[in-house]
Protein backbone atom coordinates (compact mmCIF):
# COMPACT_ATOMS: atom_id res chain seq x y z
CA UNK A 1 0.00 0.00 0.00
CA UNK A 2 1.99 3.31 -0.90
CA UNK A 3 1.66 6.23 0.40
CA UNK A 4 0.13 8.42 -1.83
CA UNK A 5 -2.93 5.89 -2.38
CA UNK A 6 -6.39 6.86 -3.44
CA UNK A 7 -8.95 5.13 -0.69
CA UNK A 8 -13.00 5.47 -0.91
CA UNK A 9 -11.87 8.27 1.72
CA UNK A 10 -9.68 10.29 -0.77
CA UNK A 11 -5.92 10.50 -0.87
CA UNK A 12 -4.14 9.36 2.10
CA UNK A 13 -2.30 12.05 4.11
CA UNK A 14 -1.72 9.65 7.41
CA UNK A 15 -1.31 5.80 6.97
CA UNK A 16 -0.76 3.52 10.22
CA UNK A 17 0.03 -0.12 10.02
CA UNK A 18 -1.68 -1.70 12.91
CA UNK A 19 -1.23 -5.50 12.22
CA UNK A 20 0.02 -7.46 8.36
CA UNK A 21 -2.33 -6.04 6.27
CA UNK A 22 -4.68 -3.81 8.17
CA UNK A 23 -4.47 -0.25 8.16
CA UNK A 24 -5.68 2.96 9.50
CA UNK A 25 -5.61 5.71 7.66
CA UNK A 26 -6.58 9.64 7.39
CA UNK A 27 -7.66 11.48 4.35
CA UNK A 28 -5.59 15.65 4.80
CA UNK A 29 -8.93 17.01 6.29
CA UNK A 30 -8.97 14.55 8.82
CA UNK A 31 -12.42 14.46 8.46
CA UNK A 32 -12.39 11.06 7.01
CA UNK A 33 -10.48 7.65 6.62
CA UNK A 34 -11.01 4.66 8.21
CA UNK A 35 -9.56 1.12 8.17
CA UNK A 36 -8.86 -1.26 5.03
CA UNK A 37 -7.87 -4.89 5.83
CA UNK A 38 -6.73 -7.04 2.74
CA UNK A 39 -9.70 -9.23 1.49
CA UNK A 40 -6.99 -12.17 2.15
CA UNK A 41 -6.57 -10.98 5.73
CA UNK A 42 -9.82 -9.91 6.02
CA UNK A 43 -10.90 -13.74 5.62
CA UNK A 44 -8.45 -14.80 8.11
CA UNK A 45 -9.30 -12.70 11.27
CA UNK A 46 -12.99 -11.15 10.69
CA UNK A 47 -16.15 -12.81 11.55
CA UNK A 48 -18.86 -13.19 8.23
CA UNK A 49 -20.92 -10.60 9.91
CA UNK A 50 -18.25 -7.70 10.06
CA UNK A 51 -16.79 -8.62 6.51
CA UNK A 52 -20.55 -7.95 5.38
CA UNK A 53 -19.99 -4.32 7.46
CA UNK A 54 -17.59 -3.57 5.79
CA UNK A 55 -16.94 -2.49 1.58
CA UNK A 56 -14.77 -3.81 -0.81
CA UNK A 57 -12.63 -1.71 -2.67
CA UNK A 58 -9.65 -3.02 -4.71
CA UNK A 59 -8.37 -5.93 -2.85
CA UNK A 60 -9.14 -4.14 1.04
CA UNK A 61 -12.34 -4.55 2.45
CA UNK A 62 -12.96 -0.73 3.64
CA UNK A 63 -14.38 0.45 7.09
CA UNK A 64 -15.00 3.99 7.55
CA UNK A 65 -14.02 6.10 10.32
CA UNK A 66 -17.50 7.03 11.46
CA UNK A 67 -18.61 3.52 12.32
CA UNK A 68 -17.84 0.50 10.74
CA UNK A 69 -14.16 0.38 11.75
CA UNK A 70 -15.63 0.24 15.08
CA UNK A 71 -16.83 -3.71 13.92
CA UNK A 72 -13.51 -4.32 13.43
CA UNK A 73 -12.08 -3.26 17.21
CA UNK A 74 -15.25 -4.82 18.59
CA UNK A 75 -13.36 -7.90 17.41
CA UNK A 76 -10.03 -7.11 17.72
CA UNK A 77 -9.69 -4.66 20.55
CA UNK A 78 -5.43 -5.30 20.21
CA UNK A 79 -5.81 -3.35 17.26
CA UNK A 80 -6.18 0.10 18.84
CA UNK A 81 -2.98 1.19 19.71
CA UNK A 82 -4.29 4.31 21.90
CA UNK A 83 -6.29 2.85 24.68
CA UNK A 84 -6.23 -0.47 26.62
CA UNK A 85 -7.93 -3.71 25.06
CA UNK A 86 -10.85 -3.80 27.58
CA UNK A 87 -11.94 -0.11 27.18
CA UNK A 88 -11.94 -0.39 23.37
CA UNK A 89 -13.95 -3.05 23.73
CA UNK A 90 -17.02 -2.02 25.77
CA UNK A 91 -16.80 1.34 23.87
CA UNK A 92 -16.99 -0.34 20.60
CA UNK A 93 -19.49 -2.99 21.47
CA UNK A 94 -21.41 -0.23 22.39
CA UNK A 95 -20.46 2.27 19.19
CA UNK A 96 -21.91 -1.51 16.88
CA UNK A 97 -24.80 -1.81 18.86
CA UNK A 98 -25.93 1.45 17.95
CA UNK A 99 -24.85 1.33 14.34
CA UNK A 100 -25.19 -1.99 13.06
CA UNK A 101 -27.81 -3.81 15.94
CA UNK A 102 -28.19 -6.56 13.21
CA UNK A 103 -24.52 -7.84 13.81
CA UNK A 104 -25.89 -9.15 17.03
CA UNK A 105 -28.90 -11.08 16.22
CA UNK A 106 -27.96 -14.79 15.50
Amino acid sequence: MSDDMYTPWGIVRVKQQLAEDVFLVQTPDEQHGGILISTTRAEEILSDKARTIGQIWQEFLAFEQESAMMVVFYEHPELYPWVEEDLTARFAEESVREGYPGYFIA
